[in-house]
């Protein structure tokens, strides 16, 4: 190790340093873990299905689906098992039947869909009667939700390219709406066919991790907001809805 690495800074290190790091990754997934266990499962959006991968261990049958089939086919190129299964398709518009599936996760997605709303009413047709929609996403009430809503996205990914200390082609970032990505919106979104369960709330300093003065501000912020007055602040959020939908 160079002399330069040494001196690199890492706001996750520090935060571990002081036990003070908590993977929200792990979190997310020891979460779900218990959701889908013995469960038929829908990964809607599941990207090259790394997460679908991984819940295949705990689920009885796991599906991936992404509207991308080059991520598909890395899917498939990637991960196989007895009860995994990859399908190109839209979450606004899913080819598999009516009530096909116990739980549906979908991590970051909603951004990224310019109407929210065909994608859980699909979710609704698709899952079973007291089924589990799962949903993981940014909170656009966030400092870096209400910046990433209101710049052009070549510009985000030019500043998150210098946040992350990343060539500019290395930041995948895709197109972004932000209609669905607070609970209230979700809430209204869903309230007709789902009722919310469960919600979590995740801080993290990712954008500033290699920022030393952006991640002491970053800190700085979370020890005043992290309370449950203040936590709708948080980067992002992890909440669960049941099916209303009847036998």
């Amino acid at each position: 190790m160079n002399h330069d690495s040494k001196l690199k800074f890492d706001g996750f290190e520090w935060l571990k340093k002081r036990n003070l790091y908590i993977s929200e990754w792990k979190r997310k997934m020891e979460l779900m873990e218990e959701k889908v266990r013995d469960k038929v499962v829908l990964d809607a959006g599941c990207g090259t299905g790394y997460e679908t991968h991984y819940l295949s261990n705990f689920a009885k049958e796991i599906h991936g689906l992404d509207i991308n089939g080059k991520n598909i086919e890395e899917a498939k190129r990637k991960y196989s098992a007895d009860n995994l299964f990859f399908h190109t398709g839209n979450v606004e518009s899913m080819p598999f039947k009516d009530s096909t599936f116990d739980v549906i996760i979908s991590c970051f997605v909603i951004e990224h869909l310019n109407d929210p709303e065909k994608f859980i009413d699909e979710a609704y047709r698709v899952i079973k009667p007291q089924g589990n929609l799962i949903i993981w996403v940014p909170n656009v009430k966030n400092m870096m939700g209400i910046f990433a809503k209101i710049i052009p996205l070549n510009f985000e990914n030019k500043i998150k390219s210098i946040l992350y200390k990343m060539k500019k082609e290395e930041v995948i970032q895709y197109e972004c709406f932000y209609k669905g990505n607070s609970v209230r919106k979700l809430d209204k979104l869903s309230k007709i066919n789902f009722k919310r369960t469960y919600l979590e709330r995740f801080d993290t300093p990712v954008y500033f991790r290699y920022s030393r003065i952006l991640f002491y501000l970053w800190y700085l912020r979370h020890k005043l907001s992290n309370n449950k007055f203040l936590n709708w602040l948080f980067l992002n959020f992890y909440v669960e809805w049941v099916s209303l939908k009847e036998d």
